[in-house]
């Protein structure tokens, strides 16, 4: 399992797990934001890392290769001069240089995809991120409207006949992420403009009775 599919992982669960605890959509979306802010900042410390280490392999590959040919030089030399445990030797070097600037290679090889994997992940991830900011935005409009709407309704509410029966605004089950999210403040946006409509109505229904009622005192006039 990649690093970021341990995030999701571990953020859809704390959102889950908070979700029965905050009614407010926008400040949960927030601190959803916040983690992936946190956990892209971590990712971008390891991709350094991995920068770091890749530049160190490169530097021993090439140190490893230089001190391999200066062996074999050497053991060149001492078996122009006759000197056979000393080529022997610079022979010997030369190999554990090669052997170890293979292993270098390996890990650098190694190193580079990890690197590769992290970095399309990180774009992958950081491109969510400002989807999920903009749909935050969008979020954000939505519920302060309906609050509005709703705030509305229940002044002009406030003014009606005891036993008048106002909206409630139902803040609902918890869903997953933004989805869910989105859903709760489409659910608020549908109750504030029942309200608002109801608040709308509920006047007329006292006009309409006053109404009758003058023209029944001008039929039995007549």
């Amino acid at each position: 399992m990649s690093i970021f599919q341990r995030i999701t992982t571990l953020t859809k669960a704390a959102i889950h797990e908070g979700l029965n605890k905050l009614e407010d959509p926008i400040l949960l979306t927030g601190q959803y934001l916040r983690d992936l802010d946190d956990k892209i900042a971590g990712a971008e410390g390891k991709q350094r890392e991995l920068k770091a280490a890749a530049s160190v392999l490169e530097r021993r590959i090439y140190e490893y290769k230089v001190l391999a040919e200066r062996s074999e030089a050497e053991a060149v030399q001492f078996m122009s001069e006759g000197n056979e445990p000393a080529a022997r030797l610079a022979v010997m070097a030369k190999l554990r240089y090669t052997e170890s600037g293979q292993e270098c290679t390996a890990g650098l090889q190694e190193t580079q995809a990890a690197l590769a994997s992290l970095e399309v992940q990180l774009a992958g991830v950081k491109e969510e991120h400002t989807r999920l900011k903009a749909k935050r935005a969008e979020l954000a409009e939505r519920a302060r409207k309906a609050a509005e709407i709703k705030q509305a309704a229940q002044a002009s509410a406030s003014s009606f006949p005891a036993g008048y029966g106002g909206h409630v605004l139902n803040a609902g089950s918890a869903a997953r992420g933004f989805e869910r999210m989105e859903d709760k403040i489409a659910m608020q946006e549908a109750l504030a403009e029942q309200s608002g409509l109801a608040a709308a109505a509920a006047p007329d229904a006292p006009l309409n009775s006053a109404v009758e009622a003058e023209l029944e005192r001008l039929r039995n006039r007549k």
